[in-house]
């Protein structure tokens, strides 16, 4: 059964509205063995198409917008693991980030990508919110009052007649040359325009407040983006959406493939497709793709595929520095690549949060001395307390990977903000490995059947989806 068709019948489409709308279709993916009914959460990677007709729906709020598709998605993924029995063995959450520029800004497809950035890290924090958590809380209540209001001691009564006299004197002294003459005279002028002295006194103070922490650190290798979300709303604001999902057997998956120097055999049951013919043939829709995914090759090989992206800022109208930051991009995204494969591997993560709320009443009075004598005013003022501080910090750390290889490098602009975007697939194999590591010892290779890896051509699997059986 031909993909696009099988994924129309999940969304309710008929099969000509999927060619008409999709184009050229991709490499098609054979049927999983085991089909789950009803799976309508498997659906597509986000596309261009979506992204441009999105826009034309006229949405006013893109925050809003990715935050009820991440959630409704979420909530259908966990939906089809209770159909499994396996609603406790995975973990699925999800983050939300807008894009701090505007379409028209020059540096969008960065603040795009760092936007990607941040979904994915706020989706990490809620998942290590969830499997390791302390908390803490403290609450504060005060009560006070008093009927005795402020009075001037002596000592400042005191300080108070040797000012009225000085004054006395200085009134004298009035010519064009008074603040000289004050100078001379030993007295600062700005101590002579001095408002009268005066005390302020507590009088009476209400306040209560609780200040919770809360602190989350652990391990969260395994988890993986499984699906994005993006849209772009009349205002010109852009918001993204990455669903993160992750479990024990994800964790060993990986642990197992870390280790196995490449000697992994293939599971025909779980074919992939040709993934340098799928991401050819998708190359529009790379820019949506975020993070790594483990999918499988034509012989049902496991691969990890990672996609990393950067913008491109440049003067569409410079050519030397188009390239120029090109080429700074092209670095950039392979970085962040191989970051992805290093996460995926081993993620230790941290994250503490502290706010603190209350209220606060008091009555203040007042005491100023004047010409006249004394004058009392009271004065009394409420207010509410907020604060909150949050941090989080996730580190990696993989020696020794062998087995990598950049699988593409693309351009595209945006279809929205018409913003250059570059991106680099880094892909690893385990066939591609081992004829690494034997290439590494110096060794001639045997030969290798009509099955064995040729120069990664024949990696391939769904890039628009990740099987739910390997979660």
């Amino acid at each position: 059964m031909n993909k696009h068709l099988f994924w129309a019948a999940l969304l309710g489409l008929s099969s000509a509205y999927v060619v008409a709308q999709e184009g050229p279709a991709p490499a098609s993916l054979p049927q999983p063995a085991e089909v789950i009914v009803d799976e309508a959460t498997q659906a597509p990677a986000q596309t261009e198409l979506e992204i441009v007709k999105s826009a034309e729906r006229g949405i006013d709020n893109a925050h809003l917008y990715v935050t009820e598709q991440a959630d409704k998605f979420v909530r259908e993924r966990k939906a089809a693991y209770r159909r499994q029995g396996r609603s406790q063995e995975v973990f699925l959450q999800y983050g939300v980030a807008d894009v701090s520029r505007q379409p028209t800004s020059p540096d969008w497809a960065d603040a795009r990508s760092i936007a990607y950035l941040q979904a994915q890290t706020k989706a990490r924090e809620a998942l290590i919110k969830e499997l390791y958590i302390s908390i803490s809380s403290d609450v504060a209540r005060e009560a006070f009052t008093t009927n005795q209001g402020p009075e001037f001691t002596p000592e400042e009564l005191q300080r108070s007649g040797k000012l009225d006299a000085m004054f006395d004197k200085l009134v004298a002294v009035a010519d064009a040359s008074l603040d000289q003459k004050l100078v001379e005279l030993g007295v600062d002028p700005e101590e002579f325009n001095a408002a009268p002295p005066s005390k302020r006194k507590l009088m009476m103070r209400k306040a209560i407040s609780r200040t919770v922490g809360t602190r989350s650190r652990g391990e969260i290798g395994g988890a993986m983006i499984i699906r994005t979300f993006e849209i772009t709303d009349t205002n010109g604001n852009t918001s993204v959406a990455a669903v993160l999902s992750t479990s024990n057997k994800m964790k060993n998956v990986l642990a197992s493939l870390r280790q196995s120097k490449g000697h992994v055999e293939p599971e025909p049951e779980k074919r992939g497709i040709n993934l340098d013919s799928f991401l050819e043939s998708n190359k529009a829709n790379l820019m949506y793709e975020y993070g790594v995914k483990m999918m499988r090759d034509e012989q049902g090989y496991p691969m990890l595929v990672s996609f990393g992206m950067a913008g491109n800022d440049c003067n569409p109208v410079d050519y030397e520095e188009c390239n120029d930051n090109r080429d700074f991009a092209f670095i950039e995204a392979e970085q962040e690549a191989y970051a992805h494969i290093s996460e995926a591997y081993n993620l230790y993560g941290s994250m503490e949060t502290q706010n603190t709320k209350g209220q606060e009443r008091e009555r203040n009075a007042t005491l100023t001395k004047t010409d006249a004598g004394e004058e009392t005013l009271e004065e009394t003022t409420t207010t509410l307390l907020k604060e909150t501080r949050q941090m989080s910090r996730m580190s990696s750390s993989v020696k020794g990977l062998v087995g990598l290889q950049v699988a593409k490098r693309w351009t595209h602009k945006h279809p929205i903000s018409n913003r250059e975007i570059n991106g680099v697939v880094v892909a690893w194999h385990p066939q591609k490995e081992q004829a690494m590591r034997t290439f590494k010892a110096g060794k001639v290779p045997g030969q290798q059947g009509q099955n064995g890896y040729q120069s990664g051509s024949n990696q391939g699997a769904s890039m628009d989806m990740m099987d739910i059986s390997d979660f």
